[in-house]
């Protein structure tokens, strides 16, 4: 009798993972794959940005979790866009499987919407709703109602882009004030740490410049002894 070398956990028809055909689960392998491209880019931002943690300052942390929420959506793009790649190429995709990853991927790309993205989405469903009336499609009257929601939306969210730009600011400039008062403290205490040393004991420093002010005077007393001294000549007084 033949044994197969495979783990008894794959066979059989109803196996996690195996579709009837014996083929693997297409759509569970594309699925897994969109979140291996999702850990990779979010991973790479955050692994940028964990040694500065630490150090932060309140405002600087405050800027920091922004960036994270802007990673994380760029990942989420990254990872609806690997599932979309799939549907276009994998030719051994069923409609049924497309349905399911495009469902997904529209998901992903939602959660990944800046709000500039949302700003553009309005926009472009103002412009389509204008294009039905240009094209004769429909009637300004008609489209009234639903352009004045889309215009209003828009409003909306360009008052909030402006009030969260507005907050970003003053936190760029604290995140500057709280920087350079944190090093004030530092140097301040480096200071302190310093004369303390100098107190007890005169450090590197201080022992150098002693030493070059008594090369200086030594140098100086040599040098007027010497100015005091006769030279003696090889002729005597007759003949001058």
């Amino acid at each position: 009798m033949q044994i197969s070398g495979k783990l008894p956990f794959l066979h059989g028809e109803n196996a996690a993972g195996k579709a009837q055909s014996g083929k693997p689960n297409t759509v569970t392998e594309i699925l897994n794959r969109a979140v291996e491209v999702y850990i990779s880019a979010k991973g790479k931002s955050l692994s940028e940005s964990a040694e500065m943690e630490e150090d932060l300052t309140p405002a600087e942390a405050a800027l920091a979790a922004n960036d994270k929420e802007l990673a994380d959506k760029k990942a989420k793009k990254a990872q609806a866009a690997e599932i979309e790649h799939r549907i276009q190429t994998d030719t051994d995709l069923t409609d049924e499987d497309k349905a399911k990853l495009q469902k997904r991927a529209d998901e992903l790309k939602r959660a990944g919407m800046t709000d500039e993205d949302k700003l553009s989405e309005l926009h472009g469903n103002v412009e389509r709703l204008e294009k039905l009336v240009t094209d004769g499609f429909a009637t300004d009257k008609e489209i009234e109602k639903q352009r004045s929601l889309y215009q209003s939306q828009i409003g909306r969210l360009e008052s909030e882009m402006k009030a969260k730009e507005h907050h970003n600011m003053k936190l760029r400039g604290q995140a500057i004030q709280e920087r350079a008062d944190r090093d004030a403290e530092i140097t301040k205490a480096q200071e302190k740490e310093r004369a303390e040393l100098e107190a007890l004991q005169p450090d590197s420093l201080s022992a150098l410049a002693a030493l070059r002010e008594y090369q200086k005077t030594a140098a100086g007393k040599k040098k007027a002894d010497r100015s005091a001294v006769v030279v003696p000549t090889n002729k005597n007084t007759g003949d001058a």
